[in-house]
């Protein structure tokens, strides 16, 4: 992504760019709605030269930003995050042409699958000093997953947000890092948005998300020296025992 003055601006397969502008467009509208978040609005798309731009937001602070600061604002904005990604599950529509399924283990029963945003990660979140507000960012799915999905198990947008909110601990505080309070928080607002939905499926999913997780941890450890590597490969398994026992555990 190039950042200009007052754009974003992505060059990308269009066709891919052209999902991304729909759900981008459609999240607008509903953030606008709920009054819950902002999304950056599309301020131009050109297919055939394959690029998307959109507003830029200055003065904007990841969730992770604040977790790592400790800021006394997070548990209330991981809380509308949880709301805002419930109501997202229940108002995204994309036409029939642009839905795109996970593959099989991420679909799940009629009535749990959903368009989804597809990297609801803790860095795609955001908070907007100068207003307030919730912004969420980047609605193409996750590079993990091929950037190609649009409909899952709402499933995979829940979990793909408490695992970042685990392992983004920075490794200095592994020890004292709170990824339990913080998922607590975000699932109790997505209860609290969706009242008709258990989330009772979480621990059926944790391998999945797992193996997910562990496929990014490979490319991360490739990009480091050895002793490196085998360190942060070591932060990120015990990071991931404690979200398989968190997912394991928690009830809601």
């Amino acid at each position: 992504m190039e950042c200009r003055s007052d754009i974003f601006r992505k060059a990308a397969d269009a066709r891919i760019l052209a999902v991304e502008a729909a759900k981008a467009a459609r999240a607008l509208e509903i953030g606008k709605d709920s009054g819950l978040f902002r999304v950056p609005k599309v301020v131009n798309f050109d297919f055939g030269a394959g690029v998307l731009e959109f507003e830029k937001l200055s003065s904007l602070v990841t969730l992770l930003d604040l977790a790592v600061r400790k800021d006394p604002r997070l548990p209330a904005l991981l809380e509308k995050a949880g709301q805002a990604l419930a109501v997202v599950h229940e108002k995204l529509i994309l036409p029939e042409e642009m839905k795109c399924e996970m593959p099989p283990e991420w679909m799940g029963p009629s009535g749990e699958n959903v368009f989804i945003h597809g990297d609801f990660a803790c860095i795609n979140v955001c908070f907007h000093e100068p207003t307030g507000e919730l912004v969420i960012v980047d609605w193409s799915a996750a590079p993990s997953v091929g950037r190609i999905p649009t409909f899952a198990s709402r499933y995979f947008d829940v979990l793909l947000f408490i695992s970042s909110l685990f392992h983004a601990a920075p490794w200095r505080r592994i020890l004292s890092w709170n990824g339990k309070e913080m998922a607590r928080a975000f699932l109790g607002g997505y209860r609290r948005a969706a009242p008709q939905i258990t989330l009772s499926k979480l621990r059926d999913y944790a391998s999945e998300i797992g193996r997910l997780q562990r496929k990014n941890i490979s490319a991360m450890a490739r990009r480091r020296g050895p002793l490196r590597a085998i360190g942060y490969v070591g932060c990120q398994m015990l990071i991931e025992a404690r979200l398989y026992l968190f997912l394991r555990r928690h009830e809601l």
